[in-house]
């Protein structure tokens, strides 16, 4: 059986591609691993033109229960500061905004597979071939004339990205959320956090239900110090700050584990010569943008709306990469140097005083690690 268009991945961007391929009439069918709604490692953080992309595909972020974020509170230990946002940007859930989206992409027709894997994909002289198998151990084989590629941050097998010098390789990414106790007054309305410290950082925001999003990425060497578990990580850094141990106190873990993740190659750029043919490597398979930045799903929303224009007005993947790279470098190369800088504990002060002497410098900075609305201007 051959089929137009098949998207491996339920994310925000496979969701995406499956809408707007739906809307050109394409049929479109998308295969997710993970049999229903499921938390992922992400600060939950939607920027202002994820947000613009969102509405786009018919998502009601307010309806969902978002928490709109015009605020921003950075800590480098004891210090602080806060300013307001040159946007709006909002905070949901991975859980209820990735459960939206494929139920819109069934909704515009795309056939939307749960709990299927995709064992195996190779290139034939002019088609794709994929070997699945489903939540019931049943295994499948088909062709396809064109593959949007859509793991997220996750690596089909096989198909790995060739990252020439791995950056952040050697931290994890944890992601927990807290309920508020009675004692806890939220700090956090219409705010997001970022926590700077020597070998990460760590971002704070409100979900929806008053529930806190916590997320952070650390060095590998220091989880195994903590003894390689979460409560000693907690711990750790509970003390990285005062700031830190204030906002953790009361806080009640909803789940038992955290989530977490390793080796994500924050970056990394897909070279328009890493391509082929009638494949279309999307979101953070197209660019890793450092966490902190808070553009991972405008990036995935925004490779999704570029590949599906491309791919219904006949163009072809080796354009779309082109276009995405053109796209992608700027903000991916600003927000990776930014995050070298605050690296350092030096760079972390000159960071901090140059945002407090020139406020207008710190807006540029953050206006320059967003993917933009270039698709719309074309």
């Amino acid at each position: 059986m051959d089929e137009e268009a098949v998207i491996i991945g339920g994310g925000p961007a496979g969701s995406a591609v499956a809408i707007e391929l739906s809307r050109h009439g394409i049929p479109a069918r998308v295969l997710e691993r993970k049999p229903g709604p499921h938390h992922k490692v992400c600060g939950e953080f939607i920027s202002y033109e994820a947000a613009h992309y969102l509405e786009d595909l018919g998502i009601d972020l307010a309806a969902l229960g978002a928490e709109p974020i015009r605020y921003a509170r950075f800590y480098n230990g004891e210090s602080e500061l806060s300013f307001k946002l040159p946007f709006t940007g909002w905070s949901l859930s991975r859980y209820r905004l990735d459960n939206a989206l494929l139920e819109q992409a069934k909704t515009a027709g795309a056939a939307v597979e749960r709990g299927t894997t995709v064992r195996h994909l190779t290139r034939t002289d002019d088609e794709w071939r994929l070997l699945t198998r489903n939540r019931h151990s049943t295994r499948s084989a088909f062709s396809a004339k064109a593959v949007f590629l859509s793991t997220g941050k996750h690596e089909l097998r096989d198909w790995k990205r060739r990252v020439r010098t791995p950056r952040h390789h050697d931290f994890i990414g944890f992601k927990m959320h807290f309920s508020l106790s009675s004692m806890q007054q939220n700090p956090w309305q219409e705010t997001v956090e970022v926590h700077l410290f020597e070998g990460g950082y760590a971002g704070l925001e409100p979900i929806e239900k008053g529930g806190v999003n916590l997320s952070f990425l650390v060095r590998q060497d220091i989880y195994k110090a903590c003894g390689s578990h979460w409560p000693g990580l907690l711990d750790w850094l509970s003390n990285t700050s005062s700031h830190m141990e204030q906002r953790l106190t009361n806080l009640t873990p909803c789940w038992r584990e955290p989530l977490a993740v390793s080796g994500v190659p924050y970056g990394y750029l897909r070279s328009p010569g890493d391509s082929q043919p009638g494949l279309f490597p999307l979101g953070d398979q197209a660019a890793v943008i450092p966490s902190f930045a808070g553009d991972g799903i405008a990036i995935a929303l925004h490779t999704a709306s570029l590949a599906a224009t491309i791919h219904a007005s006949g163009g072809d993947s080796n354009m779309y990469q082109r276009l995405a790279y053109t796209d992608l470098t700027r903000p991916v190369r600003n927000a990776e140097l930014l995050a070298s800088l605050l690296s350092y504990r030096l760079g972390r002060k000159a960071a901090f005083l140059c945002a407090q002497l020139w406020p207008a410098m710190l807006r540029e900075t953050i206006l320059h690690t967003r993917v933009g609305l270039s698709l719309h201007s074309r």
